[in-house]
């Protein structure tokens, strides 16, 4: 079983039939097949009487086989043409696809960095912040411990003068 899809097109376009001179001659080989079954002998045979009969020569079957094979080039190119257009549209199609998806990582990438900016920036502000609020709790500690010893010696002044 043949699953290439193309084989039974091109096996069609380039059927014997499609020749005349090579129609002829199976015409005057396939009564043969029965009483003659070497191939060789069969086709010796019907040449001998498509020669006389229908006035066919050896050049114009060979010339009958040529036709097929320019059939069959004529195919082929067309096939080469039509699936060169066809990459070529998928390839593009996908070449275009790929320059977008690259176009939106590069964006991407530059909106991370922008992140990226934008945290240092705050992590910077966040440790600016941090020291300022521990400079306050230390001055605060030492105002307080200040006035806290001002007090209790003031304390003991009045502890003194009551007395």
């Amino acid at each position: 079983m043949d699953d290439n899809k193309f084989y039974p097109r091109l096996l069609k376009q380039t059927d014997l039939s499609a020749v005349p001179e090579l129609a002829k001659i199976e015409s005057f080989a396939a009564p043969l097949a029965s009483v003659i079954t070497d191939k060789s002998l069969r086709y010796k045979a019907a040449m001998a009487t498509a020669q006389s009969q229908a006035g066919l020569t050896k050049e114009a079957i060979l010339k009958g086989f040529d036709s097929l094979v320019t059939v069959l080039d004529s195919s082929a190119a067309t096939f080469k043409k039509q699936s060169d257009d066809v990459g070529k549209t998928e390839v593009d199609a996908r070449m275009a696809e790929v320059s977008d998806l690259t176009a939106s990582i590069a964006e991407k990438q530059k909106e991370i960095a922008d992140m990226q900016q934008q945290v240092a920036a705050k992590q910077a502000q966040v440790e600016t912040a941090r020291a300022k609020l521990q400079g306050a709790k230390t001055d605060f500690a030492a105002a307080y411990q200040r006035r806290k010893a001002e007090i209790q010696q003031q304390r003991k002044e009045f502890e003194t003068i009551l007395q």
